[in-house]
């Protein structure tokens, strides 16, 4: 009896599925970074604005 998967994969195929994940993750990073810089850019503000408007009271 054959111990042998059904279906054999190449090489082609696991660093396709590799370069797919890898792209994937950069593309998740990227955009981690763009909007958190994005929010911390906010969240600057808010805080701003929150100084000048207990300050005005």
């Amino acid at each position: 009896m054959s111990t042998a998967p059904k279906r054999s994969y190449s090489v082609e195929d696991f660093s396709e599925l590799i370069n797919s994940r890898l792209q994937r993750l950069e593309d998740i990073e990227e955009a981690r970074q763009r909007y958190g810089s994005l929010l911390a850019v906010l969240r600057q503000q808010v805080d701003s604005y929150r100084m000048r408007k207990g300050a005005g009271k």
